[in-house]
């Protein structure tokens, strides 16, 4: 996908910017973004009005209920999703595992989702997103985690929910949460 934010021409428009990942960022706002896992249905979310679509192997949930350990999607999937459709692809990695990053990106997905739902690879420490030209999405369930992300090179910050179950109280208890301390401040 070929993206030029704001009225920059073309020549003038680096990969990888903080400029350039947040304008793509801009871009989804409002939209939705449809979890699939094949091409079919990536292309079915994609005439429906899907703003991105989210390559899932399986729904980690169910990986990690089964006992399993739930890691990056497989790359020939991803890669069929990617010739499937025009709109942004989006992948996860887990946290702090920069090499599924770096397989991510060289795929050629719109957005590395660093998330919580896989099965982390380090706890404490997350990616160095900046060190990427692909724009990073990470969950956030308050402000200080939001800028914590951010400070790490997120470009967009999403809401936690209760991964695998439908409930969207808790993201939108966080979201809540974070627009408050925003307003305190």
């Amino acid at each position: 996908m070929s993206v030029h934010p704001g009225s920059l021409p073309r020549e003038e428009v680096v990969a990888g910017t903080a400029r350039v990942k947040r304008g793509m960022a801009e871009q989804l706002k409002g939209g939705v973004i449809m979890d699939v896992v094949t091409p079919e249905q990536a292309k079915i979310a994609e005439d429906a009005g899907a703003v991105a679509v989210m390559a899932l192997e399986r729904v980690p949930a169910d990986i990690r209920k089964d006992g399993g350990v739930a890691r990056m999607s497989d790359p020939d999937m991803i890669e069929g999703i990617i010739d499937a459709v025009s709109i942004p692809v989006m992948a996860k990695s887990r946290i702090g595992h920069f090499v599924e990053a770096q397989v991510l990106q060289s795929l050629g997905v719109d957005y590395i989702d660093e998330s919580e739902v896989l099965t982390p690879a380090d706890e404490v420490n997350h990616s160095d997103k900046w060190a990427f030209t692909t724009p990073f999405v990470c969950g956030a369930t308050n402000l200080g985690e939001a800028l914590r992300r951010i400070a790490e090179g997120a470009a967009m910050i999403r809401s936690k929910g209760e991964a695998g179950t439908g409930n969207v109280v808790e993201a939108v208890r966080h979201l809540r949460q974070i627009k408050n301390e925003i307003a305190r401040l």
